[in-house]
């Protein structure tokens, strides 16, 4: 996304950026409960590890937007 573009289309992307981050933030897993073989624990972490690196990558577009928009 970039400046050039109409502010209603980065306001739009904004509020789908929002939204996207809302689920992805509902969807991270809790930690278990009770022990875990090595198996669960590390399909766990990977799922945790991959969801979070998406919300950050889905951060800094939402804050290159803001900036964008005058919005900080």
């Amino acid at each position: 996304m970039n400046e050039t573009q109409p502010e209603d289309d980065r306001r739009a992307r904004l509020r789908d950026l929002e939204e996207s981050l809302a689920r992805l933030r509902a969807d991270l897993p809790a930690p278990p409960g009770e022990p875990a073989d090595f198996v669960d624990s590390g399909q766990y972490l990977a799922q945790r590890e991959e969801l979070q690196a998406q919300i950050e990558l889905l951060e800094a577009e939402r804050e290159r937007l803001r900036a964008s928009l005058g919005e900080t």
